[in-house]
């Protein structure tokens, strides 16, 4: 009897050490892919907006971007993970790592280097238009002579094919967008045109919210990036006249007006290709065909604006911080991503904001610590 005893408890014991054991062997297994699932959040975080420097638009705002606070593990119970950014360096500006770490139950932990770099394809802009206020902003559309389209156009003429279509006017949040939408008239709607037009009467206008589009912090930052970049040209006057360039097809150039009371593009032509960035109200009393992206910073104070009055004809995107925008005149803005070709190009190439991408990964419970990013 007693031998029965010993043996069915050494059963019970050795099937207890079984189970421990597959149960540490799964749980080994599901923090280790709940660190790689936390390395995709970062660069799912990361890459709505898209990054021109690494280090400036990352790793330095990453405290509110992502958080330093344990995050919970939503499919699975139990689970929590934390990510830190690290930029390269010797490049900082292009490449950096995220540094996963997460913790299960009965201890188990496990911690997950990934080194990332910016593409040379850059992020779709959120719209033809971009509104990246969180705060109210007042949009006003004057007349019929204006347009607004989301579908992409090439430059040279006619639609790119293929086609994919942004919005023709995009916010940061649904009260930004209805507020857009009802400041056009009936006659008005189908001139915003691109994703979600509907043709009708009246037409439903192609204004919808972009939420991880970047907000007046990150599109301030990323002026500051290209602003430091070199070969730009920077113009202190706060008015142009006559006829001016600001740049061309075959020589894009980033193009600074650093007037903090805005600049007034007056009487006369101007034309331009790159990018152009515009320290307060920008406003277009003359003609204006510019191809590539357009960044008005707007002005601290609330009255600020970008008006476009006069003949203005934008292949590319405009991206605003101003809460008012009038448009009025003779206005066409395309989205163009052949034109946003053009602004790539602009200061020795890769200006745009792009998203990162995964060039390796390690599990650093297999590497030696100190090395490829881990601890």
């Amino acid at each position: 009897m007693t031998t029965l005893l010993v043996v069915a408890a050494s059963a019970l014991l050795v099937g207890s050490a079984d189970i421990r054991a597959t149960r540490n062997y799964r749980e080994a297994s599901q923090v280790h892919f709940v660190a790689e699932s936390a390395i995709a959040h970062a660069m799912q975080v990361v890459n709505g907006p898209g990054v021109v420097n690494f280090q400036n638009d990352v790793v330095t705002p990453w405290p509110t971007l992502f958080g330093s606070a344990a995050l919970t593990f939503g499919p699975v119970g139990g689970y929590a993970y934390t990510v830190s950014a690290v930029s390269d360096p010797i490049d900082p500006v292009n490449w950096g790592r995220f540094v996963a770490t997460a913790t299960g139950p009965e201890g188990v932990r496990n911690v997950v280097a990934a080194r990332v770099n910016r593409s040379n394809i850059p992020t779709a802009a959120p719209g033809a238009i971009y509104l990246s206020q969180d705060g109210r902003t007042d949009s006003t559309f004057n007349g019929d002579g204006f347009k607004i389209d989301g579908n992409d156009h090439l430059y040279t003429g006619g639609l790119a094919s293929p086609n994919h279509p942004v919005p023709g006017l995009s916010t940061r949040n649904d009260t930004n967008t209805q507020e857009a939408i009802n400041s056009l008239s009936s006659g008005q709607r189908d001139n915003v045109l691109g994703l979600g037009f509907i043709a009708g009467s009246p037409a439903v206008p192609s204004i919808l919210t972009s939420p991880v589009a970047p907000s007046v912090a990150q599109l301030n930052q990323f002026a500051a990036d290209l602003v430091a970049r070199p070969g730009v040209v920077i113009i202190n006057d706060s008015s142009i006249h006559g006829n001016t360039t600001f740049g061309t097809e075959t020589e894009p150039q980033i193009t600074y007006f650093n007037n903090s009371s805005g600049v007034v593009l007056g009487n006369g032509n101007a034309s331009g290709a790159g990018i152009m960035i515009v320290e307060g109200d920008l406003t277009i009393q003359g003609s204006l065909e510019f191809k590539g992206l357009v960044i008005v910073r707007g002005r601290t104070r609330v009255d600020g604006t970008t008006t476009d009055s006069g003949n203005a004809t934008l292949y590319g995107s405009l991206l605003t911080n101003d809460v008012n925008l009038t448009v009025g005149g003779s206005v066409l803005v395309n989205y163009s991503s052949q034109a946003l070709g053009l602004a790539n190009q602009a200061s020795g190439g890769m200006a745009l904001p792009a998203p990162v991408q995964l060039a390796s990964l390690i599990d650093c419970s297999q590497a030696v610590a100190g090395t490829a990013g881990c601890p």
